[in-house]
């Protein structure tokens, strides 16, 4: 069985509504780049455009970060 793929980066998110329109399938918010930029894609059959938009991602993840040392029990002494 051969896996066809057809995958492109476009480069703007009006150029990627106006690919989704013409084909009509939607556009869809896949999350964050690792620099935290939102990506987006449409698919239709094995047509796929993404594209990263350059502004800050509307869904930023949180950072949650917690110490160590918060976790420590006080050592038990006889």
């Amino acid at each position: 069985m051969t896996a066809v793929c057809d995958l492109h980066e476009l480069a703007t998110l009006a150029e990627l509504r106006a690919w989704a329109r013409a084909h009509g399938t939607r556009v869809r918010y896949l999350g964050p780049t690792l620099e935290g930029r939102p990506l987006y894609a449409a698919t239709r059959g094995p047509s796929s455009r993404v594209v990263v938009d350059p502004r800050p991602d509307p869904h930023p993840r949180p950072l949650v970060w917690h110490s160590p040392l918060e976790r420590l029990t006080p050592a038990m002494t006889p």
